[in-house]
């Protein structure tokens, strides 16, 4: 019985070991861009922001309808509101001499209405307001589109962000695993120079200067390694995931494709960028908010009724009235005058500012075409440098056993194989970054 318990304790225990504390989630990179839209707060702000514009369209619709307002009140005096004397002063001073009596004004006069309760509606419809209401109106759907817009510009960013993050882990996994295979290259070095230094055909320094390019490799390794993590908790908290161990997919698409095939005119780009929509949106609003300031120095016309039951002497009333009202603001024409000059001035200025962000895009979208060929170009340099340089290694290295080279120069190869490796790498990630970037800059968040 004791030796099956030893067993049992023996098997949970290795379990234990073998099965990780938290399971590690690979993600590929669809999986952090689809996670990016709902989890960044950016993504969760611009949704917001699309909310609040769709509430305020709501509170614009409402002033289309008629204003309906109740009201109640009830009062009480001290003293009666009206009071009338139907006998004056005189009259009463002669009855008091001829009738030999003390009457007073108070005791001839009418008192009336020292307590009364009303309770009413009120409805009135605007008829003509000047186009304030509808242009309000419109002014709030276009609110609402350009927040929509807003949030397809937020998702652009995100995404370049999120590839970023994903193509900078990337790099340093490719770079790991160069550094892997430089590894088992020096190993085989430093054992051709144990044997040839044993043999007494050179002295200790080569093994040295292997042993001291293993202990920097090594180190090299650790602040890679130190480097992935660090970025890894950047992309689980980009993506919205901060309490997750997350890692990537380490699939890397090495396809190349010439910019000459993603190539679009700078007109139709221009036309189908976000920032272009956005720009006329700006335009747009400074027409209708100059608009609604022509507005405020119009006239207005409104219908609208009142319906009471009230009580000020003895018994309850009822009545209904109906009524128009216009009204003119004549001391707009030299007050308001002064708002709408300024909007007109408003809207000059976002025509301008239109036309300098339209010549900026177009500089921007050139410059992401120029910066996608030059990565295309150092892409395709550094491939052919990583045949020449192993190439330059598998020489060197046959030339070190044969006593024709020194360990300095094998070393040397060594590090510029490194570093093609290492520089291809690199050169692959800006590219696709490149085009990625051009893409969502041309309006194209796809081929």
């Amino acid at each position: 019985m004791k030796t099956k318990h030893n067993i049992l304790t023996a098997a949970v225990l290795l379990l234990s070991m073998a099965m990780p504390a938290t399971a590690q989630r690979i993600m590929t990179l669809a999986e952090c861009v689809a996670a990016a839209r709902s989890g960044n707060t950016k993504a969760k702000d611009a949704q917001n922001d699309i909310l609040m514009a769709k509430e305020q369209q709501k509170l614009a619709r409402t002033k289309y309808f008629p204003m309906l307002n109740a009201s109640a009140f009830h009062f009480r005096s001290s003293g009666p509101l009206i009071k009338y004397s139907y006998l004056g002063q005189g009259d009463i001073d002669a009855m008091n001499e001829g009738l030999e009596t003390n009457f007073t004004l108070d005791d001839f006069s009418l008192k009336l209405l020292r307590r009364g309760t009303n309770a009413g509606l009120t409805l009135i419809e605007p008829l003509y307001t000047g186009g304030r209401i509808h242009n309000y109106n419109k002014l709030a759907d276009l609110q609402v589109n350009a927040r929509r817009v807003q949030q397809d510009i937020v998702d652009d960013q995100l995404v370049m962000d999120t590839e970023f993050l994903y193509y900078k882990i990337l790099e340093l996994y490719e770079t790991d695993n160069t550094l892997k295979v430089i590894e088992k290259e020096l190993e085989s070095i430093h054992q051709d120079a144990v044997n040839v230094w044993e043999n007494g055909i050179v002295n200790k320094n080569d093994v040295l200067s292997v042993e001291l390019v293993q202990d920097q490799l090594s180190a090299l390794r650790i602040k890679v390694d130190n480097g992935c993590k660090l970025l890894r908790r950047a992309l689980a908290k980009h993506i919205g995931m901060p309490n997750e161990d997350i890692d990537i997919d380490t699939t890397l698409n090495k396809d190349i494709i010439a910019p000459e095939q993603l190539l679009i005119d700078t007109q139709t780009a221009l036309e189908n960028r976000n920032e272009t929509r956005l720009l006329d949106m700006w335009v747009e609003k400074s027409v209708l908010e100059r608009k609604i300031a022509k507005a405020d120095m119009l006239p207005t016309l409104a219908i609208g009724g009142t319906a009471s039951h009230s009580k000020f002497l003895k018994d309850w009333n009822s009545r209904v009235m109906g009524f128009i009202a216009v009204q003119m603001p004549l001391s707009a024409f030299w007050s308001e005058r002064h708002a709408y000059n300024h909007k007109k001035l408003e809207e000059q200025k976002a025509l301008d500012f239109r036309q300098d962000k339209r010549e900026m895009i177009s500089l921007q979208i050139q410059d992401a075409y120029d910066n996608l060929t030059s990565a295309y170009h150092q892409a395709l340099i550094a491939k052919k440098s990583i045949s020449r340089a192993e190439e330059n290694m598998r020489i060197n290295r046959e030339h070190y056993r044969e006593g024709l080279t020194t360990m300095t120069v094998l070393l040397d190869a060594q590090r510029q194989q490194q570093q093609a490796l290492t520089q291809y790498h690199t050169a692959l990630s800006e590219y696709l970054q490149a085009k990625t970037r051009y893409l969502i800059l041309t309006g194209r968040s796809e081929l």
